[in-house]
């Protein structure tokens, strides 16, 4: 077979797990060399988003002099959110949202190809379990879909990467119909709350520490309004992990 990302044939036998199991595992699916062309996160200059650098219009003159230890900084973006009145998410991303990883969401999330989310799957629940275990989270929780995009796409992208106790906590108001990578930064910054609280969920909120999922961190947007819609739900803290960055 080819690699799902760059279609050149893959020569290396199946795994042990595709071989035992009957299921494909994600070296199975994409070229060591494609592989290798993801950036992990190692080392983040913002304690709050996770981000491991700077817009190019931003230099570190503009982070939080609040704090000075590295990785105990505030971006510009997060100081920003921090002025709007919006809590602190602790954000953890596994990789660098660049042009490889564009690639692969297109490939996943934009034309569908289901299967790529074995690439990172393990991967993923192991960084969320590590959280759980740290943070003593009480509840997994996912960013959602409009019912309109679910039909259209057939899958939240989201899903198979969760671990631990999952609560679909939270829905998407059926009126947001602009797709959030259409926007620039600006924009996506000044939106309105996309997002309501799950009908019966509200017990499962109060005073629980709720850990939330998503694919892609850009601007924040999307995982400080859900962390606010569940912090007036009652929700003791709220933190945020996602594939990219």
């Amino acid at each position: 077979m080819n690699c799902l990302l760059c279609q050149e044939f893959l020569a290396q036998q199946s795994s042990a797990l595709s071989l035992l199991t009957g299921r494909q595992a994600g070296s199975d699916l994409v070229c060591s060399r494609c592989l290798s062309q993801f950036t992990p996160i190692t080392r983040v200059i913002c304690y709050d988003c996770g981000r491991d650098s700077l817009p190019n219009e931003e230099t570190i003159d503009k982070m939080s002099d609040n704090e000075t230890k590295p990785g105990q900084q505030l971006c510009h973006d997060c100081q920003r959110w921090q002025a709007m009145g919006q809590s602190s998410l602790r954000h953890q991303a596994l990789y660098r949202y660049d042009e490889q990883m564009k690639e692969y969401m297109s490939r996943y999330k934009f034309i569908g190809d289901y299967r790529l989310h074995l690439v990172f799957q393990k991967e993923m629940r192991q960084a969320i379990r590590r959280l759980i275990k740290q943070e003593r989270i009480d509840w997994v929780v996912p960013i959602p879909l409009t019912q309109s995009r679910l039909a259209k796409r057939g899958f939240n992208q989201v899903e198979p990467f969760l671990s631990g106790k999952v609560l679909a906590g939270l829905v998407t108001k059926e009126q947001q119909k602009v797709e959030q990578s259409s926007l620039d930064r600006k924009k996506r910054m000044e939106g309105e709350q996309p997002f309501k609280l799950a009908a019966g969920v509200g017990p499962n909120i109060v005073n629980r520490t709720i850990l939330l999922v998503d694919d892609i961190y850009t601007t924040g947007r999307t995982l400080h309004y859900a962390a606010s819609c569940l912090y007036q739900a009652g929700a003791a803290q709220v933190f945020s992990i996602s594939l990219a960055r």
